[in-house]
């Protein structure tokens, strides 16, 4: 398969191109972050939330992952944008 444009790249290759590298990042950010804050402190006002810490966790990742993932595509729709707007043998337009 020959691809002579980023248009080309079928659409599951994007989205793993994206995804994958966001849940890795997601999975060290929730690390680093829970490493340095406990999960039932971070609720303002006194809340009372009934949630184990495994339930904390997990919704903690998926934010994490959900951040790095519009980030990913974000970054990937401006690249190939300005991709196409190039000519063959021409650089980037500033």
């Amino acid at each position: 398969m020959a691809i002579e444009s980023p248009a080309d790249i079928p659409g599951k290759f994007k989205c793993i191109a994206v995804l994958w590298p966001s849940f890795v990042t997601a999975a060290i950010a929730t690390g680093v972050f829970f490493s340095a804050f406990n999960p039932k402190e971070l609720f303002p006002f006194d809340m009372d939330v009934e949630l184990s810490e495994i339930g904390y966790y997990s919704i903690g990742f998926f934010l994490f992952w959900l951040l790095t993932a519009v980030s990913g595509f974000g970054t990937l729709y401006y690249a190939i944008s300005n991709c196409l707007n190039c000519t063959p043998g021409s650089k980037f337009k500033d």
